[in-house]
Formats: C-alpha cells, structure tokens, sequence
C-alpha cells in the first residue's frame, strides 16, 4: 500500500467502501492519512469516514433487543 500516493489510497478506499468491504476499506483509509503526501483534507476525510464505519459497524438498536 505505502507506494500508492494518498488520493490514490483515498479513491481505493472509497471504492472498497461502495462496495461494502468495510474492514479493507477502513485500512486503505487510515493509509492514505498517514501517507506522507497525504493533505489535511485528504487526512480529514479519511479520519472522518474510518470514524463513521465504526459508528455505523457498532450501531446497536436496544428496542429491537428487547421487544
């Protein structure tokens, strides 16, 4: 991974996302953040969507629980 350039790492993310594999996405992600040609937009965004996916991945709704 740590060949591709950050927007590059971003659109596969993107990609992976969209087609719902979330674990891989979630890495390509946290790898376009640390890229060191990464901006701070890409860095933002990539952050925000790993945060998301976890939010989402870890939704649990407590009145379907206990009918």
């Amino acid at each position: 991974m740590s060949a591709d350039s950050a927007k590059e790492l971003l659109e596969k993310a993107e990609e992976l996302r969209r087609n719902c594999r979330f674990g891989e996405a979630i890495n390509f992600y946290r790898a376009a953040a640390q890229a060191p040609d990464a901006s701070e937009d890409i860095k933002r965004k990539s952050l925000a969507s790993v945060e998301l996916m976890q939010e989402i991945n870890g939704f649990v709704n407590v009145d379907l629980m206990n009918p």
